[in-house]
């Protein structure tokens, strides 16, 4: 679940909590993120996740921060650094 969701690394009206993803051990990941629903599959490659969503193209984020507990990751969208924090349920 979402903790924490920055924007060029200031704290914006996006709620975190409404990111919710589930990643299996065999490479499947699902993100529900408000009402829209995504799935695909990803592998982790050095410190880079890469999901790709059914029918979609490959998307690549830097992962700052993986423990048990939670995962940290760096993305680019629409030209906005944007920081996400995500925590084990």
């Amino acid at each position: 679940m979402g903790a924490a969701w920055t924007v060029d690394g200031q704290e914006k009206n996006i709620d975190a909590q409404t990111a919710r993803f589930s990643f299996d051990d065999k490479g499947n990941y699902t993100l529900q993120l408000l009402e829209n629903k995504e799935e695909g599959t990803y592998k982790v490659e050095n410190d880079m996740l890469f999901t790709t969503p059914a029918k979609q193209q490959e998307i690549m984020v830097k992962i700052t921060k993986l423990t048990k507990d939670s995962l940290v990751f760096d993305m680019n969208r629409s030209g906005q650094a944007e920081s996400l924090t995500l925590l084990r349920k």
